[in-house]
């Protein structure tokens, strides 16, 4: 102990105090050399203060100074030696301003040594691959920047933790410029640096010079087809990097684009992904273009409509019911043209003057129309059909579902399900819907799949197994669907969805069920209807039951009304979330028949599930597996059938 520590120690036992915790001893370990920009390793003992800390200063640094630091929580812990080389000391200092210093030690940090290897010249926007050898210390990263660029200066970049080679890319603007190897710690200073000639590429882009406005133009090109490069059409005259609709180039040549819906004349033009500099422009002029729309002149409130029209036809047009007073297109009964000369439209609700409207899908511009009164709806009745057993939810879909008997789900989280509906994501509440089915509304000897599309990759046709067939976990199960997101611009593959779905069920004894939860329409170019046909056909015992949520469109209703019957189930239409969670609760149950006077089936439905909406008249509901029952429904009450 030094003269000083014995004054200290002193002084403290005169005043009565304890011994000051900056004048215990304290054994501390460490290196005499380091790399710089490394981890240094330090070991130390005889303190217990945790907020004691260690650090590393130039000699002459005053005391109490730091730098960097770790406090003295568990030994050993690691500092990171300063860049740059030279005489530094490592100090061990007190908790308590002015933070005495209890243990010093030099250290001499050496300067790393680092090189880089690769091509001297590269196509713009290309990948570069550089073979590096260096101290790799944590956040060390290779560069690529103008030749001359100031110290520190960085652009794309990739860190050297992930080994030798790393690919980087270069600039998509051809000049000179240089690959650096920067350390990891501010300011970044550059180790070692390389040339790059970056050389100019060319690109090319065939078209035809008129086209009709708002279509989807068709064209070819040429280029170096670099990551993020892209083809877009703005107006003739447009500054360089300005951009509007347009496709990546990835997706390959020829390749296409809509273009505006406004008359004139502008340029498609190849830009690169990193820049958006301009490699190529072709010119393309827009014509006008017209459209007609012909239906009923008259109709009654929530009829469905048969509607003609002739126009451009082009991606997203619909023919669409609105009232007469209302502009801007903003809502109402629609069908879009894509699906064919006659359209089926749901008729308005309330009776007044309306208009069958031709509406452009891009700026929603009004090509068409033709007056259309709406007259009062005759009063319907209402239909349900409930489990007389006493037996109710859970306990009667097991009675169709069978004991062990296989439910696989199929939920749809592409891109639209992060549309929001009252507020709300779409994806949420059917999450939300679900994970009540799992929990409440399965029974317990369920053997339960979950199949999920539309949440791992943008721009994808992928479907994923999330739960294998198996007995079902309840907890288990709903946590696994609170961790599912919808992803943007993710496609809709319901044919291979459902398809994988019957592979799920391969080998587990029937009768089984599919439960298809989407917003939309098959978009992967699969034929869903084959599909399900294929399944029934193939020997599986399942039926398919599917959940429509928020689908406003009649004609795309009607097409899930016909791939359900076609796999022996049943649509159910859900609007909002509390006829979401309904239906899907709904969806295990057993369906029924309504049935005419003469013997014809007018509607199907399932037990304890939604009312179904009729004409007034007298009807017979059959269940398989039990007797006819007869009804009669009347207008505006609601008549109720129980079934054993």
């Amino acid at each position: 102990m030094n003269r000083l520590s014995c004054l200290c120690l002193l002084l403290a036992a005169q005043l009565g105090a304890s011994t000051p915790l900056w004048a215990q001893e304290v054994s501390v370990t460490a290196p005499a050399e380091a790399v710089a920009g490394s981890k240094l390793q330090v070991s130390y003992s005889g303190r217990t203060n945790p907020r004691d800390f260690i650090t590393i200063v130039k000699p002459d640094a005053a005391e109490g100074q730091y730098d960097a630091y770790q406090y003295t929580r568990e030994s050993p812990l690691e500092l990171r030696v300063p860049p740059d080389a030279g005489e530094y000391e490592i100090r061990y200092l007190a908790a308590d301003s002015p933070y005495p210093t209890l243990w010093r030690q030099e250290l001499v940090v050496t300067e790393p040594n680092a090189s880089l290897e690769g091509p001297g010249t590269a196509a713009a926007g290309s990948q570069v691959e550089i073979i590096w050898t260096g101290p790799d210390n944590p956040q060390d990263f290779i560069t690529i920047v103008e030749a001359g660029a100031s110290e520190g200066t960085y652009k794309g970049y990739k860190y050297t933790q992930t080994g030798s080679p790393v690919a980087l890319t270069a600039p998509d603007q051809a000049g000179d410029y240089e690959v650096r190897y920067l350390m990891g710690q501010s300011p970044y200073r550059t180790l070692t640096s390389m040339p790059l000639k970056v050389t100019s590429t060319e690109a090319s882009i065939t078209a035809p010079a008129e086209v009709p406005a708002g279509s989807l133009v068709r064209f070819e090109w040429q280029g170096p087809d670099n990551a993020q490069d892209f083809i877009t059409v703005v107006p003739k005259g447009a500054p360089d990097k300005d951009y509007e609709r347009y496709v990546y180039t990835q997706r390959g040549s020829p390749t296409e684009l809509l273009v505006p819906e406004t008359p004139g004349d502008y340029e498609l033009r190849y830009l690169t992904g990193q820049s958006y500099g301009v490699l190529a422009r072709a010119p393309i002029r827009t014509t006008a273009v017209t459209a007609s729309v012909q239906g009923p002149q008259s109709i009654e409130a929530l009829s469905a409509v048969m509607v003609e029209w002739e126009g451009p036809g082009n991606p997203q047009d619909y023919v669409i019911i609105q009232p007469v007073a209302a502009e801007v297109p903003a809502g109402g009964q629609y069908a879009y043209v894509s699906r064919g000369p006659e359209l089926r439209i749901t008729a308005p609700s309330e009776p007044g003057e309306y208009e069958y409207r031709y509406v452009t899908g891009q700026a929603g511009n009004i090509l068409a129309r033709q007056a259309v009164t709406v007259t009062p709806r005759n009063a319907p009745g209402r239909l349900k059909v409930v489990d007389g057993s006493g037996v109710s939810g859970a306990a009667s879909g097991a009675a169709d579902t069978g004991a062990g008997a296989g439910v696989v789900v199929v939920l749809d989280a592409s891109g639209s399900m992060l549309q929001r509906l009252d507020g709300e994501r779409r994806i949420d509440i059917a999450k939300a819907s679900l994970r009540q089915l799992i929990q409440q509304g399965l029974p317990g000897n369920t053997r339960f799949g979950l199949r999920v599309f539309g949440h791992k990759e943008a721009d994808s046709c992928r479907t994923d197994l999330e739960i294998p067939l198996g007995p079902l976990n309840r907890s288990e199960a709903a946590a696994k669907v609170a961790g599912i997101n919808a992803m943007n611009l993710a496609k809709t593959p319901i044919a291979a969805t459902l398809a994988k779905a019957g592979e799920d069920l391969a080998g587990q004894p029937g009768p089984n069920l599919i439960i298809l939860l989407t917003d939309g329409e098959e978009t992967c170019d699969g034929d869903p209807a084959a599909v399900i046909t294929s399944l029934r056909e193939g020997g599986l015992d399942v039926r398919v039951n599917i959940v429509g949520f928020a689908i406003d469109e009649l004609m795309l209703r009607e097409t899930f009304e016909r791939w359900a019957a076609l796999g022996g189930g049943q649509y159910i239409d859900a609007r909002n979330a509390a006829e979401l969670s309904a239906g899907l609760s709904s969806a295990i149950e057993r369906p029924y028949e309504v049935l005419a006077a003469d013997g014809s089936k007018v509607a199907t439905g399932l037990v304890n599930g939604l009312s179904l909406e009729l004409p007034p008249g007298d009807y017979r509901v059959k269940l398989a597996g039990t007797d006819e029952r007869a009804v009669t429904v009347k207008a505006d009450e609601e008549s109720v059938v129980s079934l054993q």
